[in-house]
């Protein structure tokens, strides 16, 4: 029976995409994935993507095109690494391939650009990947000047703190034993754990250190994955995070032509949280079995129901590339707020929780003085 050329030129299509996931073990111990473990940042792909993108719709090869991007990057990551991608394709690697031996590119963006190259459709897929790294980057910069504020005012109220029960509390110590002045109970506690603080800093700081560098070590382990992202889960801006993302990775592979059988595990290359993963490999099986996306979705239980809703009627219009789309537009606008509204909660919020602790401190501090001078 023959098969039609549309129907092979489909199956070609998933074949070759799926066997771009693998990463040959062998390319790497050879040398050429020595520049595995380097990381490249989300704008630096944004860039890196959208050049790309201009210099082939301008006509160039993809061969010419990386020469001139090896010539005017200035990315430290990428240096270097595009011309070794470069060398690979004049030996016959495809684009996608080389990408992937390189191993600093998402292994999503890597799949896509093979979707691209089989589709004769490379600069529009560069184009699309650096719409979304930028969405990506975008998003991840305001979420960063949301904790940045935060981060600095504790480690300033920290490092008053501890200046004051360090180099200020001694002497006090001293003036208060040579007195008959009753210390009020806060003072004395504090007193005691300055007295504590001095006596033990190194032993301190290194308990502290050492804490620090055990939870690193755990939540790098499969264990501590599994933990750290069971417990993103609960928190329902990580939610909406999550949300975000697998509707952009959607929506990106959908409008590619892609089906939403064929998305799904490509999405689920997206995510570095464990549980997602899972449940993106559960929820391919069930499309797959023959079961709609939309009533796969209903068994994720952090799926927004935006996203389920939007689901169902996309598969029965049968425009769910679309329906998706604008999805993802009205969650990345929801998250975006969210984002705004944190940032307007958290700074006050802070600023009452330092005030308060600065003042049980200081009063710890200055009652006692003045009764010291009463009684002088």
């Amino acid at each position: 029976m023959a098969i039609s050329p549309k129907r092979a030129n489909d199956a070609g299509r998933i074949k070759m995409t799926r066997a771009f996931w693998h990463i040959d073990i062998f390319d790497l111990l050879s040398g050429k994935g020595i520049s595995a473990g380097r990381k490249v940042s989300l704008h630096d792909l944004a860039v890196f993507c959208r050049e790309a993108a201009f210099l082939l719709d301008a006509g160039l090869p993809i061969k010419e095109a990386l020469l001139v991007l090896a010539e005017q990057t200035t990315s430290r990551a990428l240096s270097g690494v595009v011309s070794d991608v470069h060398s690979l394709i004049m030996q016959g690697e495809s684009f996608s391939h080389a990408l992937r031996v390189t191993g600093i590119f998402p292994t999503f963006m890597c799949g896509y650009i093979a979707i691209g190259e089989r589709t004769a459709n490379l600069p529009g897929v560069c184009l699309s990947l650096a719409d979304y790294f930028e969405s990506r980057a975008a998003t991840q910069e305001e979420l960063t000047s949301v904790m940045i504020y935060p981060i600095i005012v504790s480690v300033m109220m920290f490092g008053v703190i501890a200046m004051a029960v360090t180099f200020v509390l001694p002497g006090y110590s001293r003036i208060f034993a040579a007195s008959d002045v009753s210390l009020p109970a806060a003072t004395s506690a504090l007193l005691s754990f300055s007295d504590f603080i001095s006596e033990n800093a190194f032993t301190v700081l290194g308990i502290i250190f050492a804490s620090f560098f055990a939870l690193t070590i755990f939540f790098r382990t499969n264990k501590g994955k599994n933990i750290s992202a069971f417990l993103k889960l609960k928190i329902p801006f990580w939610r909406q995070n999550i949300n975000c993302n697998i509707t952009q990775g959607l929506s990106l592979l959908l409008s590619s032509g892609l089906s939403i059988s064929e998305a799904i595990p490509i999405c689920g290359e997206i995510t570095d949280n464990l549980v997602v993963k899972k449940d993106l490999e559960k929820l391919s099986a069930s499309v797959n079995s023959g079961v709609a996306f939309w009533v796969a979705l209903r068994e994720i239980s952090y799926i927004n129901p935006h996203l389920i809703s939007l689901s169902r009627v996309g598969e029965n219009t049968g425009s769910l590339s679309q329906t998706i789309e604008k999805c993802n537009i009205y969650l990345e606008d929801a998250y975006k707020r969210e984002i705004r509204r944190l940032n307007k909660f958290l700074a006050p919020l802070l600023i009452l929780v330092i005030g308060i602790i600065l003042a049980a401190v200081m009063l710890a501090i200055i009652l006692p003085t003045f009764e010291l001078a009463t009684a002088i």
